[in-house]
């Protein structure tokens, strides 16, 4: 692991734009980014994540969609701007997104941002302390971005597999296959990097990156119908299972 907390413990804390892109033209799922889950908006359990974060500075949704601009702002997000309409095609990457929204904030705000985060609406489950952890640990780190990831993935047989020519195979060559590498997969819940490796580069993630594990429950993305239905039995669990953690608390109080 290459970052040390201690490299910046002295350091004041980074200033930090989270940017929640949001546009209305979902290809798989129409208007996916309002869709009700778990009784909010899709987009609403990635607003109250970054408003419960205690480590971002500012953070914004970007969207080209009235609807989805107007729950926005409903559910107390800044909505600083209507995204422009040639950053709406689905051709257009999450880059030019948060190019747009760092450069009319720092216009706007007079600042410069040291660390820039993405979240995605379709990574519902995540948590505030994530977030946190993320900016952390990236401030504290020599290295330039930080993905979130889900894993550790490890079996007696690797399972990351191919299919060429109909054959089932090994996507990697193994030498060993008694003695595998844990494998750990991009999970979209969350992306960080540092504003100037993001100017000079035009990129998000830089060849390396500082890991943060989250596990399968907080790991999900939706972007179906199924996906939908695992999001919402994971929202209700963990509501459930805070609701008990209070009760409990609160029965002891009573000791």
């Amino acid at each position: 692991m290459e970052y040390s907390r201690a490299s910046r413990s002295n350091a004041k804390p980074p200033k930090v734009l989270c940017v929640i892109p949001a546009k209305g033209n979902s290809r798989r799922l129409p208007k996916k980014n309002i869709k009700i889950l778990a009784g909010k908006p899709l987009v609403a359990w990635t607003i109250e994540a970054a408003q419960e974060a205690k480590r971002l500075t500012d953070y914004l949704v970007s969207s080209d969609d009235l609807e989805i601009i107007e729950i926005a702002k409903k559910y107390g997000a800044p909505v600083p701007f209507v995204r422009p309409a040639e950053l709406t095609t689905d051709t257009v990457r999450n880059i030019a997104v948060v190019d747009h929204a760092l450069k009319f904030m720092e216009t706007k705000m007079q600042i410069n941002y040291d660390i820039i985060v993405l979240l995605q609406p379709t990574s519902p489950v995540r948590d505030p302390a994530h977030i946190d952890q993320a900016v952390e640990m990236l401030w504290a780190s020599d290295l330039d971005s930080l993905v979130s990831v889900k894993g550790p993935y490890k079996k007696r047989d690797p399972v990351l597999k191919a299919i060429r020519n109909g054959v089932l195979g090994d996507y990697c060559p193994v030498e060993d296959p008694t003695n595998t590498e844990p494998a750990y997969m991009y999970n979209a819940a969350l992306y960080a990097v540092k504003r100037d490796y993001f100017i000079k580069h035009n990129k998000l993630i830089s060849p390396r990156q500082v890991p943060l594990i989250m596990d399968t429950i907080y790991s999900v993305d939706v972007d179906t119908e199924a996906d939908f239905l695992v999001a919402e039995t994971y929202l209700n669990f963990l509501a459930r299972r805070s609701a008990r953690c209070a009760s409990e608390k609160g029965d002891s109080n009573l000791d």
